[in-house]
């Protein structure tokens, strides 16, 4: 994208995921299609049922993302619960917090601003 300095473009290869690690614990692997200083990020994001079983979900920033592939849970502190599923889009605000639980592989577009 030469002509477009401000443009971003990706395609995704085996070997072009990292390990996704928060609070020294791998929580999935992520493939980054933008990371800008303020905190902009924008990628994929996969984990299975294994890795993913129970990990905490803590929103910095707001998080939006597309469901593309899987199913998960997240339940907050006082017992509700969301079923994510392949084709959802959901937006979650600044501070939101909750358990997410992977039922089956799990891969996402993300946009964390």
């Amino acid at each position: 994208m030469a002509d477009f300095p401000d443009v971003s473009a990706s395609s995704i290869t085996t070997d072009s995921w990292e390990p996704f690690v928060e609070e020294g614990r791998e929580m999935g692997q992520v493939h980054f299609l933008v990371q800008k200083e303020g905190g902009l990020m924008a990628g994929l994001w996969r984990t299975d049922a294994e890795i993913g079983a129970e990990i905490p979900y803590n929103v910095t920033g707001s998080d939006t993302f597309h469901v593309l592939q899987g199913e998960a849970e997240l339940e907050t502190s006082d017992g509700k619960k969301i079923n994510l599923i392949a084709g959802g889009i959901y937006s979650f605000p600044d501070g939101f917090s909750a358990t997410w639980r992977t039922r089956s592989p799990f891969v996402k577009f993300f946009v964390i601003a």
